[in-house]
């Protein structure tokens, strides 16, 4: 089995990177790949490692950049990147756009935001929120949910998960919880080229999750028909059946490379597993690695 879709504590998973590493192993994982969001950072720890003394599996170089697709924000992810390139880009790119500047933005607007709509809200100064470390997203929310009473104020389903409050209500722009985020982050373009520079594959990965998107399908088909997309993650935790089956057909019938992972980020997302994801959804084979082969220059795997 495989997981090529993981988070660390270099962004926004609660594991280390020797935790993550020993829980692969734990599962006797074979491949693996670290996608942290906007960074490789830790791929220098990693490169300072005796590796096998945690796990013993092939590690792909990878990256998981978050980007702008026509006012909305979606993801890509890069396998078999270069660090350096990826790492050096970023440090220039996040001197004007800190995650700390950015998060501070974003906790100061949806707190206004929500009280506009008249939500119950704690003061800013009274929740514990560190916009070095901390999303604002999940700060808020949680303040949210910490109000009973704001439960008869808002969807059913904005209520009982965050994904959805994030993914649909903070991304519809006719929400009144909307943030255009775009010109914060790289274009999708922009971020296609980054990885292509560093060495690297373009996959999309859960193109399916966007809860903002009407037609999934139809978002997949403009993206691929638009921008030089090598594969797409068919296998991720939040996906049904009957969306791991559309997208393995539809990479057969378009010749994409294919992957899949869990989205692991520890306690963070507590019902995700490496290497299962959620009720043991995923089932990825080694075999779908294999067309990669073409291009070894940055896998720290032997394919």
């Amino acid at each position: 089995m495989i997981d090529m879709h993981m988070h660390t504590t270099y962004s926004d998973g609660a594991d280390s990177l020797i935790e993550v590493l020993k829980k692969a192993e734990s599962l006797k994982l074979e491949y693996i790949s670290i996608t942290d969001h906007d960074t490789c950072e830790g791929y220098k720890e990693l490169a300072k490692l005796d590796v096998k003394k945690y796990f013993s599996g092939q590690i792909i170089n990878g990256v998981e950049i978050k980007c702008a697709y026509k006012k909305r924000l979606i993801e890509i992810l890069g396998y078999k990147v270069d660090p350096k390139v990826i790492n050096n880009f970023m440090e220039e790119f996040h001197k004007t756009k800190s995650k700390e500047i950015l998060q501070q933005k974003y906790f100061d607007i949806l707190h206004e935001r929500c009280k506009d709509m008249g939500l119950v809200m704690s003061k800013k100064e009274d929740i514990e929120f560190n916009p070095k470390t901390d999303w604002a997203s999940i700060k808020i929310y949680n303040d949210i949910k910490a109000h009973e009473e704001n439960k008869l104020k808002v969807p059913d389903d904005f209520w009982s998960e965050f994904n959805i409050f994030s993914k649909k209500y903070c991304g519809d722009v006719n929400y009144p919880l909307y943030i255009d985020k775009s010109e914060d982050y790289l274009q999708l373009d922009e971020a296609i080229k980054l990885v292509k520079d560093a060495g690297g594959l373009v996959f999309l990965p859960h193109i399916f999750i966007y809860k903002w998107a009407e037609d999934k399908k139809k978002l997949l088909d403009d993206i691929v028909a638009e921008y030089d997309v090598d594969g797409i993650e068919c296998m991720h935790s939040e996906f049904s059946q009957d969306d791991i089956d559309y997208l393995l057909e539809y990479t057969q019938k378009n010749n994409f490379y294919r992957s899949g992972g869990s989205d692991y980020h520890g306690n963070n997302k507590k019902d995700v597993k490496i290497g299962s994801g959620v009720d043991n959804n995923l089932n990825i084979s080694v075999l779908e690695l294999k067309r990669l082969n073409n291009n070894k220059k940055y896998c720290s795997c032997k394919l």
